[in-house]
This record gives C-alpha cells, sequence and structure tokens, in this order.
C-alpha cells in the first residue's frame, strides 16, 4: 500500500515548483496585460490631445467640407432636409472650407452663400422654389451664428445700437446708446419725450427692446438711475446694468429696415369661397403709407388712418419693382410718438416671385 501512495503524480517538491511555474507565467501575462494597457491608454491620451490640438484644428479648418460635416451641423441645429440640401449644395459649388469652422461670423456666411448665389444664377439653375429655399436657409446659418454671440448682459450692447422704451400702453420710444462703461450705460433720450409725461420714472422697473446686428431681438429690464442734460443742449438717461434680457423667438426671413411710400387698400376676405371663387376682393380706393421694413414674411406700414388688428389689407409696392398686390393680415397695431399708427402686417397672399424679389432686396442680390 506504501508503494501503491509514492507512486502518484509527483513529490510535493514536484507540485511546488509546477504552482511556482504557472504563478511566475500568470505575473508574466499579466504584466504584459498592464503593459498593454497603459501603452494604449498613452496612445489614446495622446490622440485625445491631438484632436485638441491647434494643428488638428488648423488641419480641421482648411480642408474642403464633406458631406458629413453639413450633416453633423444640420443635425445639431435642427436644419431640415431641404436646408442640409441646399447647404450642401452650396458648400459643394463653392468648394469651401470646412463649413463647422467657417460659420463663426455673418461676414463669412454671407460671402459664402453670395459666390454660391452668383455661381447658381450664372449656370441658370435658379427656380423659384430653389431660390427661396436659397434664402431661408442662408437666413437659418445667420440665425445659427447670432445664437454663438448671444447677448447676455447689457455691458455687451454696442454704443450707437438703438433701445426702445416700452410704456405701459404698449408705445415705443427710441434712445440711441452713447456710450457703456463697467457699472453703467448711456443713452441720448429724445427732447419730446423728455419734456412730456411719458419720460420713465427713476429707478422703477422699465422694460425696453433692442435688436443685434446680427439680428436677435431681445427685450429687458433694467432702472433709470439719473437724467442729464448735456453741454451739447441733448438730453441723456443713465442705466443701470442688467442680466434680466430675453432673447425673442425668430421670424423665417431677413428683415430690412427702410423709409419708402407705398400705397394700400382694403381687401374682405371670403372664407366660404368656391373653387372658381375668389377668396380676396379688393376695394378700389387707395390710401398712401409709409413702409418701414419688409421680409418675405411681412412688413410694417404706417399711416395715420385708425385701422384696427385682424383686418385685411392689399399692398402695392411698386417703387420696388413689385408688380402684384400683396394680401396680408394686420397682427398688431402700434400707437407711434408721432401719433401715427405702425401696422405689423402678415403676408397672406403672395408668389414665390414676389418672395424672391424682397430676398434679393433685402440682401442686396442682384435679380
Amino acid at each position: 500500500m506504501f508503494f501503491l501512495l509514492g507512486s502518484g503524480s509527483g513529490s510535493p517538491i514536484e507540485a511546488r515548483v509546477a504552482h511556482r511555474g504557472d504563478m511566475a507565467i500568470i505575473i508574466i501575462i499579466l504584466v504584459v496585460i498592464a503593459a498593454i494597457l497603459g501603452i494604449t491608454a498613452i496612445v489614446l491620451l495622446k490622440i485625445k490631445n491631438y484632436y485638441k490640438s491647434e494643428a488638428y484644428i488648423e488641419k480641421e479648418r482648411s480642408r474642403k467640407t464633406k458631406l458629413k460635416d453639413v450633416q453633423k451641423l444640420a443635425k445639431e441645429n435642427n436644419l431640415s432636409s431641404t436646408e442640409s440640401d441646399m447647404l450642401w449644395e452650396v458648400c459643394r459649388i463653392t468648394d469651401t472650407n470646412n463649413i463647422l469652422y467657417s460659420i463663426k461670423s455673418n461676414n463669412e456666411v454671407n460671402e459664402l452663400f453670395h459666390t454660391a448665389y452668383d455661381i447658381i444664377k450664372q449656370q441658370n439653375l435658379f427656380t423659384e422654389e430653389k431660390m427661396n429655399n436659397f434664402f431661408t436657409t442662408l437666413f437659418k446659418l445667420e440665425m445659427i451664428v447670432a445664437q454663438y454671440k448671444k447677448v447676455l448682459s447689457t455691458r455687451q450692447i454696442s454704443q450707437g445700437c438703438v433701445v426702445f422704451y416700452i410704456s405701459n400702453e404698449g408705445e415705443q420710444y427710441p434712445f440711441t446708446v452713447t456710450q457703456n462703461q463697467k457699472d453703467f450705460f448711456t443713452a441720448e433720450i429724445p427732447e419730446f419725450i423728455y419734456k412730456s409725461p411719458r419720460r420713465p420714472a427713476l429707478l422703477t422697473r422699465s422694460r425696453f427692446t433692442f435688436r443685434t446686428s446680427d439680428g436677435l431681438s431681445y427685450n429687458l429690464i433694467t432702472r433709470i438711475i439719473r437724467y442729464n442734460e448735456g453741454n451739447d443742449g441733448k438730453f441723456y438717461m443713465v442705466l443701470s446694468h442688467s442680466e434680466q434680457l430675453e432673447c425673442q423667438a425668430q421670424r423665417h426671413f431677413k428683415r430690412d429696415f427702410f423709409e419708402k411710400e407705398c400705397q394700400f387698400k382694403a381687401v374682405k376676405y371670403n372664407a366660404k369661397a368656391k373653387k372658381n371663387e375668389e377668396v380676396y376682393t379688393f376695394s378700389e380706393k387707395e390710401y398712401a403709407g409709409k413702409i418701414t421694413n419688409i421680409s418675405a414674411g411681412g412688413c410694417c406700414i404706417q399711416t395715420t388712418l385708425p385701422i384696427k388688428e385682424q383686418q385685411y389689407i392689399g399692398i402695392n409696392l411698386p417703387d420696388m419693382g413689385i408688380p402684384e398686390t400683396i394680401v396680408g393680415i394686420i397682427r398688431r397695431t402700434r400707437r407711434l410718438p408721432t401719433g401715427k399708427l405702425a401696422l405689423h402686417i402678415q403676408f397672406m397672399q403672395i408668389s414665390l416671385a414676389t418672395k424672391n424679389r424682397i430676398h434679393t432686396l433685402v440682401y442686396k442680390y442682384e435679380l
């Protein structure tokens, strides 16, 4: 029996030697794995640092735009498929550098689209629908850039910016910012407001609105600290800085501001019009007005007539090269300091050709 027990798989010494050999192999394997993980971590860190480096950013900035770049921008900014396709065509035909780096300023956006416009127009590839899509995509890109530069404080308001005071009655009075310092900003106040009961009260919460050069509109609440009469005979108000700014929802089209004569007429809307009947019936009598701003979606007209909201109106703009009578509805009326009414109009019936005519006028392009 003793002989049988001693004839097993090896002595205890041999077993210990074998165990040590196994442990050595395991240790070697663990060391190799740790080395591999360490090298991988170093490589990944270098790759991560490279993607953040100026060399990589410059390389990405200088390469040509790829479809995946446009798709990424479209996804991040909720561009429609039509807008995404139009942007890709703009980038492709202009052979532009990476669009993800080329839209950091609206000057770059406008230069890119103006170049594309000239190419498409020269090749006679514009249809009315395509041209309208072109300009709506351009405006969307401008709004994306504007969002990058949101105003968070009145300290960011530039000198020369017109800030409108909103009275309790909803009237708006323009004040021009003359200086913006660390602790306050100053605006010139028109004399007729300064010397009237309409003048905003000191130290009370007052509402204002203003528009940036990039097209964003803001409402803000602040307090007027004091009024000053300057050595130049002008009147100024000193306002405290505020972070109570609210960015307003944007329209769908770029708007241009100017003053031009126009004519308008009353329009009757037939909601029950049948297939062969006219939906809109125009009055023969025309009235003179002054158009102060316009976009492809609406306009603002000043008039002395007491016109109410929600009325339909026909607008003629022959001086702007527009042959058709545009039908609009008055969404809001606003009493001006001059006593006139400002009619804020939304277009309800307008052809694509007229929309595109307005687009080119607003962007200063040749039709």
